[in-house]
């Protein structure tokens, strides 16, 4: 079986039988040789990159390019931005919180204001519990510490604050409390603040007033003050830090019973005159009443001085602030010494500051005397 060839490898089948039967030429070696060694080496080009690699930079440039125009044509659509809640620099409507509610400050101050009443501010990370939102405001501060103005009102109480088993009572005065680990810090800018037990409703322990400041245990009945304050312990001889209490006198007998005067027979008016009519009393004593008290009040407390402390030949001096809290009928109600002095130095003043007293008034009044004591 024959296969037909194309004509053109037919061609080259004649071809190849030609050349086979032409004679082998003759080469002169030694001249190709010498021909070789005489042309110059081709030098190799500056760029040795082949085409591919020549073109390796441009094709990733247009590989990126077309990355990102396809990324550009898919880019999905931009998420709504969440919506964020602005803090309000209004106060709070204190009105609107119920018994029972609990506010708490984070890293700014939060203003609580009960409209006409009081106005007080959480200081940042404090805590307070609302427990009477009625005619008497009462807050629990349960952590940190609150200031509050509250607006003056002629009722006995207000607003309180109240700290564990102490209760900071006021009625127009601007203070600030603040709960510690084992106390409670009151300080009092205006006005006057009455520190008492909680739920005991007795004459407050100490009353502070402005630019005077206090420590008090959480049971409201111990502390110690200074400045402008006094310490209104009952029953006479309890001292703070820097107050003594004084409260008038009781006569006792030695069992306790106080016999009961005797009774004179009425005598018969023989006079027509009428009975003289009482005059009205002023609100306060006038200033020679007050300075009549002061005379004698300064004489008892240089003899305390002289009596109650030693010397050794040597000149001794003191000097203080002496604060009398004077009742309405004239007995004192409470005497601070700031600074204060040797403890038998005041307890020789409270005894004998007892027995004073001075002219009746509506209000009473407050007052304060520097004293400079030698011996």
């Amino acid at each position: 079986m024959s296969v037909e060839r194309r004509p053109e490898e037919q061609a080259l089948d004649r071809l190849i039988l030609e050349l086979r039967e032409q004679p082998t030429p003759e080469l002169d070696w030694q001249r190709v040789e010498a021909r070789l060694l005489s042309e110059p080496r081709l030098e190799p080009q500056s760029d040795p990159r082949s085409f591919l690699s020549r073109l390796r930079l441009p094709a990733a440039g247009l590989v990126a390019f077309a990355v990102l125009a396809l990324i550009a044509t898919h880019r999905p659509a931009p998420m709504p931005a969440k919506p964020t809640a602005k803090l309000s620099s209004l106060p709070l409507n204190g009105d609107q919180l119920a018994v029972g509610a609990r506010v708490t400050a984070g890293n700014q101050p939060l203003v609580v204001e009960h409209l006409g009443r009081a106005r007080w501010t959480l200081e940042p990370h404090a805590t307070a519990l609302i427990t009477d939102a009625g005619e008497f405001l009462t807050v629990r501060l349960e952590s940190g510490a609150l200031t509050a103005a509250v607006v003056p009102n002629p009722k006995p109480e207000t607003f309180a604050v109240e700290v564990e088993g102490t209760r900071v009572a006021v009625h127009g005065t601007a203070f600030r409390v603040e709960r510690a680990a084992e106390h409670v810090q009151v300080e009092v800018s205006e006005g006057t603040v009455a520190i008492e037990a909680s739920g005991s409703h007795s004459a407050p322990a100490f009353l502070l007033r402005r630019n005077s400041r206090g420590s008090f245990a959480f049971d409201g009945r111990t502390g110690s003050v200074e400045g402008n304050a006094s310490a209104m312990v009952a029953g006479g001889g309890g001292r703070s830090h820097r107050a003594v209490s004084a409260l008038a006198a009781v006569p006792a007998a030695a069992h306790g019973h106080v016999p009961a005067p005797a009774v004179q027979p009425a005598k018969p008016d023989v006079s027509a005159e009428p009975a003289p009519v009482p005059q009205p009393l002023p609100a306060q004593p006038s200033i020679s009443d007050i300075e009549s008290g002061v005379s004698s009040a300064v004489e008892l407390m240089s003899r305390c001085f002289r009596d109650q402390t030693r010397s050794s030949g040597n000149h001794v001096s003191a000097r203080t602030g002496l604060t009398l809290t004077v009742a309405g009928d004239g007995t004192i109600q409470s005497v601070t010494f700031a600074p204060p002095l040797a403890p038998a130095v005041e307890d020789c003043a409270v005894s004998g500051l007892r027995a004073l007293t001075f002219a009746h008034s509506v209000e009473g009044v407050t007052f304060t005397r520097l004293l400079e004591l030698e011996r």
